[in-house]
């Protein structure tokens, strides 16, 4: 009986380990575009909740599309960015596949880089405008009050 149950994990462990030897070979189509086809597009990228999930998930979903070169999306901007072959794919497939993600969780509009003005002020209406701007601009956060014990009357009140 030891010996059949023997036999049976040593052929067992030789299966398995065999079978992690071996391999599989990966090929990786690299999309190359012509300068004439390629098209470079930014999208503003609404309803993201997180980078790994989210922006993952659209990155991979959008450069596994047949004609994109690049895709990448950053999940703190909102930002996607795509580089594709117009001859191959069109911008409508790009945002159909995108919204078509969760259920129609995401929404795509387009990206506005955000720029900051320098408008010139006047030296004597500088003091009016500056505090007007600073309370427009400022948050009023309200934190959560919490009080940590005293330790040493913890201590004393458990004697």
């Amino acid at each position: 009986m030891n010996k059949k149950i023997s036999y049976i994990v040593l052929s067992s462990v030789l299966f398995l380990a065999a079978c992690s030897n071996s391999t599989t070979d990966v090929t990786t189509d690299k999309t190359e575009i012509s300068a004439e086809n390629l098209v470079v597009a930014d999208y503003a990228i609404e309803g993201m909740v997180c980078a790994v999930g989210c922006a993952k998930t659209i990155e991979e979903e959008v450069g596994a599309l047949s004609g994109v070169a690049v895709s990448t999306v950053d999940y703190e901007s909102g930002k996607a960015h795509f580089e594709y072959d117009k001859s191959k794919l069109s911008e409508k497939e790009i945002i159909t596949k995108i919204e078509s993600l969760a259920d129609g969780q995401y929404k795509v509009g387009e990206w506005k880089e955000q720029v900051e003005s320098t408008e010139s002020v006047s030296p004597d209406a500088s003091e009016n405008t500056n505090t007007e701007a600073e309370d427009q601009t400022k948050v009023k956060v309200n934190l959560p009050s919490f009080q940590i014990p005293n330790l040493f009357t913890f201590l004393i009140n458990q004697v």
